[in-house]
């Protein structure tokens, strides 16, 4: 196995991981709130344009919300693989811990999309914490989600008082490129109130510009897109409509099968059988 993953989820979207890397093979990525990093082993190294930052065993570093950058781990031969752990902090709870932690906050604008960040006592304590409940399979509630995120908020003022300016970046309101959110949400299961809020915009205000740029609704656009890559996917993979469906956004095969069938007046299994 290349890579074992594990995750804590609060309400449908995950919020913690655990990632034991042993490919170096380069992905994309992107998310949607500000992702705190630490890496535990190994090296955890972010393309952002031209600029490479290679975060080393025992840094914490964050990406800022709506970034895409190109990932990939590296590692000595003692370590054997990369170890990362990573939290998700939402909007709400951040804007939530400002309020009661009561820090006077600058206001001058932080342009880099990582920050890089000196280990400390809280920091490490935040992350030996979460996997605990990682190991465990816990769900958490949203007192704690509230709590390590204040936990999060003082790590990064005791690794730098200077990054208190992030914060006042943290609790603005950020549309997100719709074209390149919704590229990137393509195969997501989510609610659209959830992509709203996760895009930066209220449900009406998303609706609004998902039809001024695609010209469709946002499930009717949705669904003929995501029904597109599984005929593709049927056609050129050896997989099943069984295998496939849940990654593809859909939460029940039978649903599924159905729309594959109205969209394209056949069924999966006849629509991979046309491979043969």
């Amino acid at each position: 196995m290349e890579n074992e993953f594990r995750f804590l989820e609060f309400e449908g979207i995950q919020v913690a991981a655990f990632v034991e890397g042993r490919s170096q093979n380069e992905h994309t990525g992107y998310y949607s709130t500000n992702i705190l990093y630490y890496v535990r082993q190994g090296q955890f190294n972010i393309r952002l344009r031209n600029q490479l930052h290679t975060i080393e065993t025992g840094c914490f570093c964050i990406v800022r919300k709506h970034t895409e950058a190109h990932y990939f781990k590296t590692w000595s031969e003692k370590e054997g693989c990369a170890i990362i752990n990573a939290m998700a902090l939402q909007d709400d709870f951040i804007n939530d811990a400002i309020r009661e932690l009561g820090y006077k906050i600058p206001t001058n604008k932080v342009f880099t999309s990582v920050i890089n960040l000196r280990n400390n006592t809280i920091l490490q304590g935040l992350y030996d914490s979460l996997m605990l409940y990682i190991t465990e399979n816990q769900v958490p509630d949203k007192h704690l989600m509230a709590l390590k995120t204040k936990e999060a908020l003082l790590g990064i003022i005791q690794s730098n008082p200077d990054h208190l300016a992030l914060f006042h970046e943290f609790s603005r309101p950020v549309k997100a490129d719709l074209k390149e959110f919704i590229h990137h949400h393509l195969t997501s299961n989510l609610p659209l109130r959830t992509l709203a809020k996760l895009s930066g915009r209220s449900l009406s205000t998303f609706n609004r510009d998902f039809r001024k740029i695609f010209n469709a609704s946002p499930p009717a656009w949705l669904l003929k897109k995501r029904l597109a890559e599984a005929r593709n996917m049927l056609l050129t993979t050896d997989k099943k409509a069984s295998e496939i469906y849940l990654d593809l956004g859909f939460k029940d095969l039978a649903p599924f099968s159905r729309s594959i069938k109205k969209e394209f007046q056949i069924s999966p299994s006849a629509v991979g059988a046309k491979k043969m």
